[in-house]
């Protein structure tokens, strides 16, 4: 029987305690209507900068792949690796959740609102 991704949208793996999480559709388009490429860059900027606000120790343990066609983030911390992906899920595949997170976080110069 073929267990459910708890990573979803994303592909886990591991090796050697360090673990990574790739995705690879990257909903260009949703990136496009907001003059952004939608590359592994953009999502990196989108995530820093939401975590930032939301969340600043958890962007502490992550590592942030530099790859142009597909998008990796990286940590010794599965745990971590597993609260990004519940997060990405929350907005993945809702495409006015997805523009309304574009159109606030992938900006070069962020302000966070800090609660």
């Amino acid at each position: 029987m073929k267990q459910a991704n708890v990573y979803q949208p994303f592909l886990f793996s591991s090796f050697q305690r360090r673990h990574s999480l790739t995705l690879s559709d990257l909903k260009w388009k949703a990136f496009e209507q907001h003059d952004f490429l939608g590359d592994g860059e953009d999502w990196a900027l989108l995530l820093e900068n939401m975590l930032s606000e939301k969340n600043p120790a958890l962007l502490e343990k992550l590592t942030f792949g530099d790859e142009t066609l597909m998008f990796c983030i990286r940590s010794a911390d599965k745990d971590a690796l597993h609260e990004i992906a519940e997060m990405v899920f929350a907005f993945y595949d809702d495409e006015a959740l997805l523009d309304a997170c574009i159109t606030r976080y992938a900006q070069y110069e962020f302000e966070p609102e800090l609660v």
